[in-house]
Protein backbone atom coordinates (compact mmCIF):
# COMPACT_ATOMS: atom_id res chain seq x y z
CA UNK A 1 0.00 0.00 0.00
CA UNK A 2 1.34 3.41 -0.96
CA UNK A 3 2.51 5.94 1.60
CA UNK A 4 2.69 9.69 0.92
CA UNK A 5 4.24 12.64 2.73
CA UNK A 6 1.51 15.09 3.78
CA UNK A 7 3.40 18.10 2.49
CA UNK A 8 3.91 16.43 -0.89
CA UNK A 9 0.16 15.76 -1.04
CA UNK A 10 -0.67 19.34 -0.03
CA UNK A 11 1.59 20.83 -2.69
CA UNK A 12 0.16 18.56 -5.38
CA UNK A 13 -3.40 19.65 -4.72
CA UNK A 14 -2.32 23.29 -4.39
CA UNK A 15 -0.56 23.11 -7.76
CA UNK A 16 -3.64 21.51 -9.34
CA UNK A 17 -5.43 24.88 -9.13
CA UNK A 18 -2.90 26.21 -11.65
CA UNK A 19 -3.69 23.48 -14.18
CA UNK A 20 -2.05 20.38 -15.59
CA UNK A 21 1.18 22.14 -16.60
CA UNK A 22 1.99 22.56 -12.90
CA UNK A 23 1.60 18.85 -12.10
CA UNK A 24 3.72 15.73 -12.75
CA UNK A 25 2.91 13.67 -15.87
CA UNK A 26 -0.85 13.14 -16.21
CA UNK A 27 -2.67 10.05 -17.48
CA UNK A 28 -6.19 11.50 -17.50
CA UNK A 29 -7.77 14.93 -17.05
CA UNK A 30 -11.35 15.19 -15.82
CA UNK A 31 -13.02 18.44 -16.84
CA UNK A 32 -16.74 17.80 -16.86
CA UNK A 33 -18.83 20.90 -16.23
CA UNK A 34 -17.83 22.15 -12.80
CA UNK A 35 -15.86 18.99 -11.93
CA UNK A 36 -12.06 18.93 -12.29
CA UNK A 37 -9.60 16.18 -11.36
CA UNK A 38 -6.27 14.78 -12.55
CA UNK A 39 -5.17 11.15 -12.59
CA UNK A 40 -1.37 11.27 -12.59
CA UNK A 41 0.86 8.76 -14.37
CA UNK A 42 1.66 7.15 -10.98
CA UNK A 43 -2.12 6.62 -10.41
CA UNK A 44 -2.48 9.43 -7.87
CA UNK A 45 -5.89 11.08 -8.23
CA UNK A 46 -5.72 14.82 -7.45
CA UNK A 47 -9.02 16.68 -6.96
CA UNK A 48 -9.00 20.48 -6.55
CA UNK A 49 -11.83 22.08 -4.65
CA UNK A 50 -14.24 24.99 -4.72
CA UNK A 51 -12.30 27.41 -6.89
CA UNK A 52 -15.40 28.63 -8.73
CA UNK A 53 -18.73 29.96 -7.47
CA UNK A 54 -20.54 27.37 -9.60
CA UNK A 55 -19.08 24.64 -7.36
CA UNK A 56 -21.15 25.95 -4.47
CA UNK A 57 -24.40 26.14 -6.43
CA UNK A 58 -24.04 22.75 -8.12
CA UNK A 59 -22.40 20.69 -5.36
CA UNK A 60 -21.86 22.27 -1.97
CA UNK A 61 -25.29 23.78 -1.54
CA UNK A 62 -27.36 21.02 -3.11
CA UNK A 63 -29.68 19.72 -0.42
CA UNK A 64 -30.86 16.19 0.15
CA UNK A 65 -28.99 12.91 0.15
CA UNK A 66 -28.12 10.19 -2.30
CA UNK A 67 -27.96 6.44 -1.80
CA UNK A 68 -25.55 5.21 -4.42
CA UNK A 69 -25.32 1.62 -5.60
CA UNK A 70 -21.84 1.48 -7.17
CA UNK A 71 -21.66 -2.31 -7.01
CA UNK A 72 -19.01 -2.59 -9.73
CA UNK A 73 -16.65 -0.48 -7.63
CA UNK A 74 -16.93 -2.51 -4.45
CA UNK A 75 -19.55 -2.98 -1.77
CA UNK A 76 -17.70 -1.22 1.05
CA UNK A 77 -19.50 2.07 0.47
CA UNK A 78 -22.19 1.06 -1.98
CA UNK A 79 -25.06 1.55 0.43
CA UNK A 80 -23.70 4.52 2.37
CA UNK A 81 -25.75 7.70 2.39
CA UNK A 82 -23.80 10.76 1.26
CA UNK A 83 -24.55 14.45 0.82
CA UNK A 84 -26.15 14.57 -2.62
CA UNK A 85 -23.96 17.27 -4.13
CA UNK A 86 -20.72 15.70 -2.93
CA UNK A 87 -21.84 12.26 -4.11
CA UNK A 88 -22.69 13.58 -7.56
CA UNK A 89 -19.30 15.28 -7.81
CA UNK A 90 -17.51 12.05 -6.82
CA UNK A 91 -19.55 9.95 -9.25
CA UNK A 92 -18.60 12.16 -12.21
CA UNK A 93 -14.92 11.60 -11.41
CA UNK A 94 -15.40 7.86 -10.92
CA UNK A 95 -17.22 7.52 -14.23
CA UNK A 96 -14.43 9.34 -16.08
CA UNK A 97 -11.67 7.35 -14.36
CA UNK A 98 -13.48 4.12 -15.27
CA UNK A 99 -11.43 0.99 -14.68
CA UNK A 100 -8.24 2.97 -14.05
CA UNK A 101 -8.41 2.59 -10.29
CA UNK A 102 -6.24 5.15 -8.48
CA UNK A 103 -3.69 4.00 -5.91
CA UNK A 104 -3.89 7.22 -3.86
CA UNK A 105 -6.40 10.09 -3.70
CA UNK A 106 -5.82 13.71 -2.63
CA UNK A 107 -8.40 16.49 -2.48
CA UNK A 108 -9.09 19.96 -1.10
CA UNK A 109 -12.46 21.33 0.04
CA UNK A 110 -15.08 20.00 -2.40
CA UNK A 111 -12.30 17.73 -3.66
CA UNK A 112 -11.74 16.50 -0.10
CA UNK A 113 -15.38 15.43 0.10
CA UNK A 114 -14.92 13.45 -3.12
CA UNK A 115 -11.64 12.02 -1.78
CA UNK A 116 -13.42 10.67 1.30
CA UNK A 117 -16.14 9.02 -0.78
CA UNK A 118 -13.83 7.57 -3.42
CA UNK A 119 -11.23 6.46 -0.87
CA UNK A 120 -13.89 4.35 0.83
CA UNK A 121 -15.23 2.95 -2.44
CA UNK A 122 -11.91 2.14 -4.10
CA UNK A 123 -10.33 0.99 -0.84
CA UNK A 124 -7.17 3.08 -1.30
CA UNK A 125 -5.44 5.69 0.92
CA UNK A 126 -6.94 9.17 0.67
CA UNK A 127 -6.05 12.56 2.14
CA UNK A 128 -8.50 15.44 2.28
CA UNK A 129 -7.50 19.00 3.18
CA UNK A 130 -10.15 21.42 4.48
CA UNK A 131 -12.58 18.51 4.50
CA UNK A 132 -16.33 19.04 4.81
CA UNK A 133 -18.61 16.34 6.24
CA UNK A 134 -20.13 14.33 3.37
CA UNK A 135 -21.65 11.29 5.08
CA UNK A 136 -24.80 10.57 7.05
CA UNK A 137 -24.79 7.57 9.37
CA UNK A 138 -22.64 6.34 12.22
CA UNK A 139 -21.76 2.83 11.04
CA UNK A 140 -18.09 2.65 10.11
CA UNK A 141 -17.35 1.62 6.53
CA UNK A 142 -14.92 -1.16 5.64
CA UNK A 143 -12.22 1.08 4.15
CA UNK A 144 -12.83 4.14 6.31
CA UNK A 145 -9.53 3.67 8.13
CA UNK A 146 -7.65 4.50 4.91
CA UNK A 147 -8.97 8.08 4.85
CA UNK A 148 -7.22 11.01 6.55
CA UNK A 149 -8.70 14.50 6.86
CA UNK A 150 -6.57 17.54 7.72
CA UNK A 151 -8.66 20.48 8.97
CA UNK A 152 -8.18 23.84 10.66
CA UNK A 153 -10.32 24.61 13.68
CA UNK A 154 -11.01 28.10 12.23
CA UNK A 155 -12.21 26.81 8.84
CA UNK A 156 -16.00 27.06 8.62
CA UNK A 157 -16.20 24.76 5.60
CA UNK A 158 -14.95 21.88 7.76
CA UNK A 159 -18.13 22.12 9.82
CA UNK A 160 -20.44 21.81 6.81
CA UNK A 161 -23.00 20.35 6.42
CA UNK A 162 -23.79 20.77 10.14
CA UNK A 163 -23.52 17.82 12.50
CA UNK A 164 -27.04 18.39 13.77
CA UNK A 165 -28.26 17.29 10.32
CA UNK A 166 -26.49 13.97 10.88
CA UNK A 167 -23.41 14.56 8.73
CA UNK A 168 -19.83 13.62 9.57
CA UNK A 169 -16.40 13.16 8.03
CA UNK A 170 -15.28 9.61 7.35
CA UNK A 171 -11.98 8.15 8.48
CA UNK A 172 -9.40 9.91 10.63
CA UNK A 173 -9.05 13.62 11.30
CA UNK A 174 -6.04 15.75 12.23
CA UNK A 175 -7.10 19.16 13.59
CA UNK A 176 -4.68 22.08 13.32
CA UNK A 177 -4.91 25.09 15.64
CA UNK A 178 -3.57 28.41 14.36
CA UNK A 179 -2.46 31.09 16.80
CA UNK A 180 -4.73 33.60 15.08
CA UNK A 181 -7.64 33.27 12.68
CA UNK A 182 -7.29 34.36 9.05
CA UNK A 183 -10.77 35.53 8.01
CA UNK A 184 -11.43 34.84 4.35
CA UNK A 185 -8.11 33.00 3.95
CA UNK A 186 -8.20 30.12 6.44
CA UNK A 187 -9.71 27.77 3.84
CA UNK A 188 -7.07 28.19 1.12
CA UNK A 189 -4.40 25.56 0.48
CA UNK A 190 -1.67 28.15 0.99
CA UNK A 191 -2.94 28.80 4.52
CA UNK A 192 -3.12 25.06 5.15
CA UNK A 193 0.44 24.52 3.92
CA UNK A 194 1.77 27.36 6.07
CA UNK A 195 0.15 26.00 9.23
CA UNK A 196 1.08 22.40 8.40
CA UNK A 197 4.72 23.40 8.18
CA UNK A 198 4.56 24.77 11.73
CA UNK A 199 2.60 21.89 13.25
CA UNK A 200 4.72 19.19 11.58
CA UNK A 201 7.91 20.69 13.03
CA UNK A 202 6.23 20.71 16.44
CA UNK A 203 5.16 17.08 16.06
CA UNK A 204 1.46 17.93 16.34
CA UNK A 205 0.26 16.15 13.18
CA UNK A 206 1.32 13.05 11.29
CA UNK A 207 3.98 13.53 8.62
CA UNK A 208 2.78 10.88 6.17
CA UNK A 209 -0.23 8.72 5.35
CA UNK A 210 -0.90 5.87 5.91
CA UNK A 211 1.22 5.82 9.04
Amino acid sequence: MRNMDLMTAARLVDNSYSGRSHLPPIRLTVNEGHVQAYLLADNTLVIPGSNELVDYTKSNLVTGKAKIGWDKMGKAAGNAIWHKGFANHASVIANKVGSGKPSFIIGHSLGAAAAQILGCIYGVPAIGFASPMPRRGRARLTHEGLVLNVVRNDDTVCRMPPKHFGFRRVGNTEVMHPIANNPGEDHSMKQYISLMDIERRQGKIVKSWPR
